[in-house]
């Protein structure tokens, strides 16, 4: 088997890359690396998995023998970044997919657009409740509470999709996640709010190769505009895109087009 070319960061945090192996299963270029789960009682949990994402691209680097293709999706662009800041000289071009710079708001975003879809529903005054408690007091607690009362209304995950590539990637979705190792609950809330306390003021990437971003028209947790504004700091070189997509493009599009979307 030849050496992967692409090295995919999936996103979560610790959402597993089993949607994007059941989607391509011959796409043997592709390291799909699946992000350790935290360690119990981690000091320091996002920081342990950027460590952890750039030992391992370093091996698959060193193994290829050349430079890869860093593709992320989602929170996987902020480890693309650690990537991109640590190993330059590792990476032929990065493509970001719906990066989410800032994951408090994309899913806060997610919850505001989940409440206007249902709000007849029996728990979206539940929902209303703790937006209006988070916006007089932000904070992870109340974050969390969002997003508890989130889990309480229908087909959340729906959402995620485009009206075009999305009903079938949504019923797919649904099922895989149900999967052992597809999402670590545990590991997401550890990682999420190490995240939130570090400083993430955007700074020049040394990487200066190309740069392919794409931003899903139908993403109920990007603001393109504001995000475009926060990557261009970042990678200056960026070219960007909008496609026909919800929050995951690799799941409605092909991976060719994701590759290359020009």
């Amino acid at each position: 088997m030849a050496a992967p070319s692409v090295f995919y960061l999936h996103g979560g945090p610790a959402l597993g890359p089993v949607f994007e192996r059941a989607r391509y299963p011959d796409a043997s270029h592709v390291h799909w690396w699946h992000q350790p789960v935290a360690k119990p009682c981690a000091a320091r949990p996002y920081l342990d998995l950027l460590e952890a994402a750039l030992t391992e691209f370093r091996r698959v680097a060193a193994e290829a023998g050349q430079p890869l293709t860093v593709m992320a999706s989602s929170f996987g662009a902020h480890l693309a970044v650690h990537l991109a800041r640590h190993a330059p000289e590792l990476i032929k071009n990065i493509v970001l997919l719906a990066p989410t710079y800032n994951p408090e708001d994309a899913a806060l975003r997610l919850a505001r657009r989940a409440f206007r879809v249902h709000t007849d529903h029996q728990h979206a005054g539940k929902l209303a409740t703790a937006l209006a408690m988070y916006e007089e007091d932000p904070g992870r607690p109340r974050f969390w509470d969002v997003f508890g009362a989130l889990s309480l209304l229908p087909d959340a995950t729906e959402l995620y999709f485009g009206p075009n590539g999305g009903p079938e990637a949504a019923r797919s979705f649904a099922e895989l996640i149900q999967q052992p190792g597809a999402f670590d609950g545990p590991t997401s809330v550890a990682t999420s709010d190490d995240f939130s306390a570090l400083d993430h003021t955007p700074q020049p990437s040394a990487f200066t190769g190309p740069v392919s971003v794409l931003f899903g028209a139908y993403d109920p947790m990007i603001d393109a505009d504001k995000d475009r504004a926060v990557w261009e700091v970042i990678f200056p070189q960026a070219a960007f895109f909008k496609v026909e997509t919800g929050h995951f493009p690799l799941l409605e599009l092909t991976l060719e087009e994701c590759l290359a979307p020009a």
